[in-house]
């Protein structure tokens, strides 16, 4: 099992039958965020959707616009597919453009050139292009709104690229990273990958005591400059308030007893491998980074 601070205990992937077994994502937001683009995150989120939907209809959500609408082929976007009953945030251009019917439930004011933001309710199914806000508290009102309303029983949010900061904007999301490695930046996604376990690790001590340097805004490389350098105790909002690479962050951690004070619930990494393995991973990054990376889920494994 997978405990995280603030979060209940999630199984690991587990194989079996020729298929990979995810996290269940069941209820109530779920963020699928990448270290980079095109790390399979829209992927990620249309197969999580049939465990979404055990419980209920899902509300699909993006942040901005969907980082590859620009980058396929021939102009395609990438698309989730919603089923009766599932609503999604796109423009009214693009539901007109879309397989499936879309009862309109909100619709924003701005205009883009990709149309008027619109909520809407699918009554017939189909491939939908997200589009979102990028301002994240408009975001968390419109899930506030889905959860008030009863219109869903989960939330899947599309998180841009490398923002894990979009986790506690959401409210009491659990999330998940996506990741594609490949020989050329084994190290960079090691490095990464190393940080986010000593991240994860940080004891959670809602009301540190007496003594303990409390950070209320960010942990950067100019804040860590400016700490005292007796510092015996330091205290972060949360690990999404913690921007140190990851060498920077272990010396941190060894001399000074860092907690946060707020947990996250953390699903864990699904990882796509190119020309390199799981078992390529750990000797690089090592077991405590790779401890949460779950096989990749888009292969068959073999009987």
């Amino acid at each position: 099992m997978v405990i995280r601070p603030g979060g209940a205990p999630v199984p690991r992937a587990a194989e079996g039958a020729g298929a990979i077994v995810l996290p269940s994502v069941r209820p109530w937001v779920t963020a699928v965020t990448g270290f980079d683009k095109g790390s399979g995150k829209t992927a990620l989120l249309n197969a999580l959707l049939p465990d979404a939907r055990r419980a209920g209809p899902v509300a699909v959500f993006g942040i901005g616009l969907d980082g590859s609408l620009g980058a396929r082929d021939a102009g395609r976007p990438a698309e989730v597919r919603v089923e009766p009953g599932d609503l999604v945030l796109t423009t009214d251009r693009l539901a007109r453009a879309s397989a499936a019917r879309l009862e309109i439930l909100e619709a924003s004011g701005a205009r883009s050139s990709l149309g008027r933001l619109i909520l809407g309710r699918a009554l017939r199914g189909g491939d939908v292009t997200l589009v979102g806000t990028d301002h994240l508290a408009a975001l968390s009102e419109t899930i506030e709104l889905v959860r008030g309303e009863r219109w869903a029983a989960s939330c899947l949010v599309d998180g841009a690229a490398n923002r894990l900061t979009q986790v506690n904007a959401l409210g009491e999301a659990g999330f998940l990273f996506t990741v594609r490695v490949e020989r050329a930046n084994l190290a960079r996604v090691a490095a990464r990958l190393e940080a986010l376990a000593v991240l994860l690790d940080l004891p959670v001590v809602p009301d540190p005591p007496p003594g303990t340097c409390r950070l209320e805004g960010p942990l950067t490389e100019e804040t860590r400059a400016s700490l005292p350098g007796e510092l015996a105790s330091l205290s972060v909002a949360d690990v999404t308030k913690v921007f140190l690479p990851a060498a920077t962050l272990a010396r941190l951690v060894g001399r000074v007893a860092v907690s946060v004070r707020r947990g996250v619930r953390f699903l864990g990494v699904v990882a796509a491998f190119r020309d390199v393995s799981l078992a390529d991973l750990r000797r690089v990054a090592g077991e405590r980074a790779c401890r949460d990376v779950l096989p990749n889920p888009y292969e068959v494994v073999a009987a």
